[in-house]
C-alpha cells in the first residue's frame, strides 16, 4: 500500500531553467504511424511540474477544453547524458507555454548522433508563418492526395545541396528570405515512391559570408519515411566507403540538430 506521507521525489531539479527540451507525442490516441514532436525552452519548474515555452504557435488546445488526454515524453540533456520522462499536459497558457506534470520513472540514456550525409536531392521547401496545427492539417491533406494522385502539380521539386539525416536537414536559403519557425519539406529519396513529406522546425541559422545556412529538425513525419531517409543516407555512406552503424531504437531522442562546423580539409 502506498504511504500518503512518503516524501515525493522532486524530479524538476534535474531540469534547468532556459534549458532546451523536446516533447515527443506518446498519447494513447496518437497516430502510431507518425512521429510527432515539439521543442522549447524550460521557463519554470517546481516539484513535478515543468513549464516549457514553444517558440512558435502550435494551435494546441488545453486539456481543460477537451476530453483528450495528451502525454509526451520529455527529453533533454543533463551532465552530458540524455534524460527522459513521461509528462501529461495540464494546460497551455499565453506565449505557447506548455504546463506539464511529470510522471513515471526518470530514465537516463547515452546520447548518440544519427548518421547524416552531404548530398544533393530534389526538394520543395514551403515556408509560411502558419501555426503548427495548420501545417499538420496540410500534411494530412497532401499525404491523402499523394496516395492516389501522386505529386501535387504545384510542387516543383528542384535539386539542392543538403546535409541530410532521418532527424533533420540542413540547407542554404536565399539571404534575403526570412527563415520561418516552421516549414514543410518534400524530398525525393528514391525513384519508386512519392516524395517524403515532413513538417520541420527551425533549429538554428548561421551566416557564412553571403550564404545563410539553416538547420531544421523534422517534427511531423511518417515513421516509414524516416526509414526511407535512413536507407538513402546509409546507401550513400556505403558508396563513399564510410562505415554504417545500426540504427538505435530511440533514434528520435538522439539527433540534436545543433550546428556543427564542417571538419577542416586535411589538404589545406
Amino acid at each position: 500500500m502506498t504511504n500518503p506521507h512518503a516524501p515525493q521525489t522532486d524530479y524538476s531539479r534535474y531540469f534547468s531553467l532556459k534549458q532546451k527540451a523536446n516533447l515527443i507525442n506518446m498519447s494513447d490516441e496518437r497516430n502510431r504511424d507518425h512521429f510527432e514532436s515539439l521543442s522549447g525552452i524550460i521557463v519554470n519548474r517546481h516539484a513535478d511540474i515543468i513549464e516549457l515555452q514553444v517558440p512558435y504557435t502550435t494551435g494546441q488546445e488545453s486539456p481543460e477544453n477537451t476530453a483528450v488526454k495528451v502525454t509526451y515524453k520529455l527529453t533533454t540533456e543533463s551532465l552530458g547524458v540524455g534524460i527522459q520522462m513521461l509528462a501529461d499536459l495540464i494546460k497551455v497558457t499565453a506565449g505557447n507555454v506548455f504546463h506539464l506534470h511529470l510522471q513515471g520513472n526518470l530514465e537516463i540514456y547515452q546520447r548518440r548522433k544519427t548518421q547524416r550525409v552531404e548530398t544533393k536531392v530534389n526538394l520543395f521547401h514551403l515556408r509560411q508563418n502558419f501555426p503548427l496545427a495548420i501545417y499538420r492539417k496540410e500534411f494530412k491533406r497532401i499525404m491523402e492526395y499523394m496516395k492516389t494522385q501522386g505529386i501535387p502539380p504545384n510542387l516543383k521539386l528542384r535539386e539542392a545541396a543538403v546535409n541530410l539525416s532521418m532527424g533533420g536537414i540542413r540547407l542554404e536559403i536565399e539571404p534575403q528570405e526570412q527563415p520561418s519557425p516552421l516549414s514543410m519539406f518534400f524530398l525525393e529519396v528514391d525513384d519508386k515512391l512519392p516524395p517524403v513529406c515532413a513538417v520541420a522546425e527551425a533549429a538554428w541559422e548561421r551566416k557564412e559570408g553571403e550564404r545563410l545556412i539553416c538547420g531544421h529538425r523534422f517534427i511531423h513525419i511518417l515513421k516509414t519515411d524516416q526509414e526511407r531517409i535512413n536507407r538513402h543516407v546509409q546507401a550513400i555512406l556505403k558508396e563513399l566507403g564510410i562505415t554504417v552503424t545500426s540504427t538505435k531504437t530511440n533514434w528520435e531522442l538522439l539527433d540534436r540538430m545543433t550546428f556543427e562546423k564542417p571538419a577542416p580539409n586535411k589538404s589545406e
